[in-house]
């Protein structure tokens, strides 16, 4: 029916795109895809100046010194941020890390050093990093296995 395919269409508008923006400031652009974002918050809680929530875009790349976005982009678990100087993309560290998966509190696993992900269908999200990323533990993901922040949504909270 009509209703159906009206209700259809809402919900694939609220379900956000895998698509990376590019946030171009003076010295640095900022790339970040909010498809593949768990929504830690590191970005927000570390620059607020620069990752403004109550704003339009959201990322302000002039925002604060170029050594300060690059430290906060940095501590981006997801790897749904990463950053451009002079057309040069750095998405992963610089040093290498040995291969971790770490539980976060109430929240994703999260992955670093590169551990390969193996299954069927996975799709680490457009200009996403597979050096570090985050995968769902609570279920709730619409982005499965990636972690999209669905666990803040249902109050996930770890026995």
């Amino acid at each position: 029916s009509s209703l159906n395919k009206t209700l259809n269409e809402s919900e694939n508008e609220k379900r956000i795109k895998d698509k990376r923006r590019n946030y171009v400031g003076k010295k640095i652009t900022i790339h970040d895809n909010r498809k593949i974002c768990s929504h830690a918050a590191e970005c927000v809680n570390n620059l607020p100046s620069v990752f403004r929530l109550d704003a339009r875009p959201w990322i302000d790349p002039d925002g604060a010194q170029r050594e300060a976005v690059v430290d906060t982009v940095r501590k981006c678990p997801s790897g749904a941020l990463s950053y451009s100087i002079d057309d040069t993309e750095y998405r992963d560290p610089q040093e290498k890390r040995n291969p971790m998966v770490t539980v976060s509190k109430d929240g994703p696993y999260q992955i670093t050093g590169g551990v390969e992900l193996i299954g069927d269908n996975i799709h680490f999200g457009e200009g996403a990093s597979t050096e570090h990323y985050t995968l769902c533990r609570c279920g709730a993901s619409e982005n499965k296995p990636f972690c999209d922040g669905g666990h803040r949504n249902i109050n996930f909270k770890d026995g």
